[in-house]
């Protein structure tokens, strides 16, 4: 049941159970978790809040999303999502919400799961950087469908509409594809890096990778030669994302202001990150212009 999912600390043989053991996968694997997927039971107001709370800080230094069900047992229309949305407090940055499942053949499944997949392998396809969105990328369904396997028939407006709630869909265009760029803190938030997906993955992964690149450098003195190592490392990094145009540019600093003596000499020290991170293209528009000067045309010709 859901207290299975969402776990603890076993008192007796002091084990991470549910939920609580996304902390032990760092430890036992030396992989940070980059998606929290629970089919089923990530529709429950409880557990996707614990989802949340486990994206953040994961042993002290990480971060990840959680992929959201919205439920489908009690969501039969595509309006009352919202309503659903907000009263079970889906809206958190860490947070992507799917509406509703996906059927093939005679099975269906959580759209959650699906996404998870879809996401990892547009991601093996840019190299493993999260910079590319996973909406528009196919996924492998027949239709979309309720828990009680009712057919959900979505045209572009309606997945539209769901996207401007916060909403991950499928539409079936030249193929089904995963359709939405924004978090479920959206439209809550309009901040560029919570609210795009991808940006919201790449701030992750970025963070993430710096804390574990970098981790070797804790313990070292404090001094110059110090400092500017981990800023020249990190600014040749991001020197090479930008070459890679997975980013826009960006660069670290060591600030006086947010490296007061107090701090220094209690062993801390702060380097702010600044990155330009890619936004999905999530609309583009042709606009179309009646030329009549290209009536001139017909007059060239018969002068030629």
């Amino acid at each position: 049941d859901k207290d299975d999912i969402i776990g603890g600390v076993d008192v007796t043989t002091n084990k991470s159970e549910g939920l609580e053991a996304v902390a032990d996968v760092y430890p036992l694997f030396n992989l940070v978790p980059g998606q929290i997927v629970v089919p089923k039971w990530s529709s429950d107001s409880e557990v996707a809040a614990v989802m949340d709370a486990k994206c953040e800080n994961i042993n002290g230094s990480f971060r990840c999303m959680a992929l959201i069900d919205a439920d489908t047992s009690t969501i039969k229309k595509y309006s009352d999502v919202n309503n659903w949305k907000n009263q079970n407090n889906i809206s958190s940055a860490n947070q992507i919400c799917y509406w509703p499942m996906v059927s093939l053949g005679d099975k269906k499944y959580h759209m959650s799961v699906l996404a998870s997949c879809v996401t990892l392998n547009t991601d093996t396809n840019y190299d493993d950087v999260p910079f590319k969105s996973p909406s528009n990328e196919s996924i492998v369904g027949g239709g979309l469908c309720l828990a009680d396997g009712t057919e959900v028939i979505l045209g572009r407006d309606t997945a539209n509409y769901l996207n401007g709630i916060g909403v991950v869909t499928a539409i079936n265009q030249n193929g089904w594809k995963l359709w939405g760029n924004n978090t479920a803190a959206y439209p809550g938030t309009t901040d560029p890096k919570d609210r795009w997906i991808c940006c919201r993955r790449m701030m992750n992964w970025v963070g993430n990778t710096l804390q574990t690149t970098f981790f070797s450098k804790v313990d070292n003195p404090i001094r110059p030669r110090f400092i500017e190592t981990v800023v020249n490392s990190c600014n040749d990094w991001l020197n090479g994302l930008t070459a890679q145009q997975v980013i826009l540019g960006g660069r670290v600093e060591f600030l006086q202001d947010e490296n007061p003596t107090t701090d220094l000499i209690n062993g801390e020290i702060t380097y702010h990150v600044y990155l330009g991170l890619c936004a999905p293209a999530e609309n583009i528009t042709f606009m179309l212009e009646f030329d009549v000067s290209y009536y001139d045309t017909l007059f060239n010709s018969l002068t030629a």
